[in-house]
């Protein structure tokens, strides 16, 4: 009896052996999980057209920006800021909406000269006409020279001077100083703008550099609009 009994329970504990890895292999393979496959996507083909046409507006676009920094340097070069002097405009200032100027209005409903920013004149020679800068704020209009020689002829003062590379000696009207004390010589010049003709008094300034029209030109014949250029037909 009493070896029967631990026989029972030797096949007892033999059975629950064999059990054992059967549950861990089920619990084990379970878990294992199963690979989730998605469908391929694939991005849309762009064509040869579309390419160069995107480079061709990516150029266009680098053209545009290159060309208005290049204006933008032209205007920033040709016009000058200094009260002295005024700088001498270049052909391609001179041109820039030269055809829309023509059709806007040249004078006053009162007959008053309408003046830009710059304008031509005729000033020491009769063909080569020379952008003044018009500068209402200034009493007094000058012109830069070269040279600037003072000197006596019968009696009376006159002075010698370079002006675009040609020499001209004129009798010294008056003297007057500039800012920094300094005396200049003031002469009477034949000046042209648009339809006017007259003699126009300047100071002038040794060194400078271009023509610069002030109040005594424009006194009860000319008013200033700064946001334009060149609104006057050149003189002949």
């Amino acid at each position: 009896m009493k070896k029967t009994a631990v026989g029972l329970l030797t096949l007892f504990l033999f059975g629950c052996a064999q059990q054992l890895p059967v549950k861990d292999e089920q619990q084990t393979t379970a878990s294992v999980a199963k690979p989730i496959t998605k469908p391929l996507a694939f991005a849309s083909m762009v064509t040869a057209a579309e390419i160069k046409a995107a480079a061709k507006a990516q150029t266009a676009a680098a053209e545009k920006k290159a060309s208005q920094k290049h204006q933008q340097a032209l205007i920033k070069k040709d016009e000058t800021t200094d009260k002295i002097t005024a700088s001498t405009a270049s052909a391609k200032l001179a041109s820039v909406d030269h055809k829309q100027k023509a059709a806007t209005k040249k004078t006053t409903k009162d007959g008053m000269l309408v003046l830009g920013h710059h304008e031509w004149v005729l000033i020491l020679s009769d063909t080569k006409h020379v952008s003044a800068y018009i500068d209402p704020k200034s009493t007094t209009s000058r012109i830069g020279v070269k040279d600037l020689v003072e000197f006596e002829r019968d009696g009376d003062n006159w002075v010698k001077f370079n002006f675009q590379g040609k020499e001209y000696k004129y009798p010294v009207k008056s003297w007057s100083k500039s800012e920094d004390k300094k005396r200049l010589p003031v002469v009477s010049l034949r000046t042209k703008l648009g339809d006017r003709n007259d003699e126009v008094e300047y100071q002038l300034i040794a060194g400078g550099n271009g023509v610069v029209l002030g109040e005594n030109f424009m006194r009860d014949i000319a008013i200033q609009n700064s946001q334009r250029q060149y609104v006057q037909p050149r003189a002949k």
